[in-house]
C-alpha cells in the first residue's frame, strides 16, 4: 500500500501489474509499466487521480454535495460543480460530551434496566438491519452505554439527553426509539414498585433524621431548664445565707450592746482604763524560707479556723431560728385549737 501511494504512474496500469507480476512499480521507468502501458493504449482514457489530479481535486471539492443523484454527475464533470464554490474545508467532527449519573437505584436494579435496554435496542437493530446483519448489535450500543441510560433513566425526558450520554447515535431514530422505549418503561409496575420502595425508604431516613434533630432539641431544652433551675436554687442559697449571715450579725451587735450596758450597770467587770502604750515599731526581721513557709501556713490556718467558726456559729443561729419557727407553730396550733373548743 505504500508503494501504491507514493507511485505516479496510471492507477488502472499499475493495479494490472499487480495482478500480473505481484508488484506495483514506483515509476514510470519500469519496462513491465511502459509494456502495460502499451496494451491499454486503445481504452478509454483514465480517470484516476495520478491522470487527473486537477479533476481528482475538484471532486474532493465535492464531497459535501454527494447525493444519489448527483453522484455519478459529480464523477463524470465535477468542475461544472465546484465552477465559483469557494475552496473546501472539511468539517470539524462534533464531539459529543458524554454525561454521567448517578441512580439511587440498587446495582441489580439497574444491572436489569441495562439489560432491558440492551434487548430493546436488539430489537431496533434487527429491525433495521434483519436477522442476520453483518456485525453485532453490541458493537453500537455497548454494556457500558446500557448502563449509563440506566443510571440516569429518572432523569431522561427526551432524546438530546439520551444522545449526550451514549455520545450521539449511529441510525436514525435510534435515541427516539430508546426515549420511547424508557417513557413506556417507567410506567411498568415493576418500575413503579421499586420508585416507590426508594421513596419510603427516604421517607423513612427523613422521619428517623427528623426525631434524632427534635430528640436533640428537647434534650437541650431540657438541659437549658435544669440548668436555670439549678443557678436559680444557688441564687436562693445564697440569699437565704446571706439573709441569715445578716441577722446573725445583729444577734452579735445586739449581744455587744447589751454587754455594754451590764457592764456598765455593774454586772461585768468593766475593761481596763489603762491607756494604750504605744509600743515601739518592731524591728523587720528578715525571715528564712523555712521560716516564711511555716508563716504562710499558720495565717492559712488561722483563716480557715476562723470560717470553721463562723460557719459553726453561722449554723447555731439557723437551728436557733428554726427551733423558734417549729416552737411559734406549735403555739399557734395550740391557740387554734383552744379557740375551737
Amino acid at each position: 500500500m505504500d508503494a501504491y501511494a507514493v507511485t505516479p504512474g496510471c492507477l488502472r496500469i499499475v493495479n494490472a501489474i499487480d495482478n500480473l507480476c505481484g508488484y506495483i512499480p514506483v515509476s514510470k521507468d519500469d519496462p513491465n509499466y511502459h509494456e502495460e502501458k502499451a496494451c491499454q493504449k486503445e481504452f478509454d482514457p483514465c480517470k484516476c487521480s495520478n491522470c487527473e489530479p486537477e479533476a481528482a481535486k475538484q471532486i474532493h471539492d465535492s464531497a459535501h454535495l454527494f447525493k444519489k443523484d448527483t453522484f455519478d454527475d459529480i464523477l463524470s464533470n465535477p468542475s461544472h460543480f465546484t465552477e465559483g464554490m469557494s475552496e473546501y474545508v472539511k468539517p470539524k467532527k462534533k464531539k459529543h460530551r458524554k454525561i454521567k449519573y448517578k441512580s439511587r437505584f440498587s446495582k441489580p436494579d439497574v444491572k436489569k434496566i441495562a439489560n432491558d435496554l440492551v434487548a430493546s435496542f436488539e430489537l431496533f437493530y434487527h429491525g433495521v438491519f434483519g436477522p442476520t446483519p453483518r456485525s453485532k448489535p453490541e458493537k453500537f450500543f455497548t454494556a457500558a452505554e446500557a448502563n449509563a441510560v440506566a443510571e440516569a433513566i429518572e432523569e431522561i425526558k427526551e432524546p438530546k439527553l439520551i444522545a449526550k450520554i451514549i455520545g450521539g447515535e449511529f441510525f436514525d431514530d435510534q435515541v427516539d426509539n430508546m426515549c420511547l422505549f424508557i417513557e413506556k418503561y417507567r410506567k411498568t409496575e415493576w418500575f413503579e414498585k421499586i420508585v416507590y420502595e426508594v421513596d419510603k425508604g427516604k421517607r423513612q431516613k427523613e422521619n428517623e433524621k427528623a426525631e434524632k434533630l427534635q430528640k436533640k432539641k428537647n434534650d437541650e431544652e431540657e438541659k437549658r431548664r435544669e440548668n436555670q433551675k439549678k443557678e436559680a436554687e444557688k441564687l436562693a442559697k445564697r440569699a437565704d445565707d446571706a439573709q441569715a449571715l445578716e441577722g446573725f450579725k445583729r444577734v452579735r451587735a445586739a449581744e455587744a450592746v447589751e454587754a455594754e450596758e451590764r457592764r456598765a450597770r455593774g454586772d461585768l467587770p468593766a475593761t481596763s482604763s489603762n491607756p494604750v502604750t504605744v509600743q515601739p515599731k518592731a524591728k523587720r526581721i528578715r525571715l528564712s524560707p523555712e521560716d516564711k513557709k511555716k508563716k504562710e501556713e499558720k495565717i492559712k490556718a488561722d483563716k480557715a479556723a476562723k470560717r470553721a467558726e463562723d460557719a459553726l456559729a453561722l449554723e447555731g443561729y439557723k437551728k436557733a431560728r428554726a427551733a423558734e419557727a417549729a416552737d411559734r407553730h406549735t403555739r399557734e396550733g395550740e391557740k387554734e385549737n383552744q379557740t375551737l373548743t
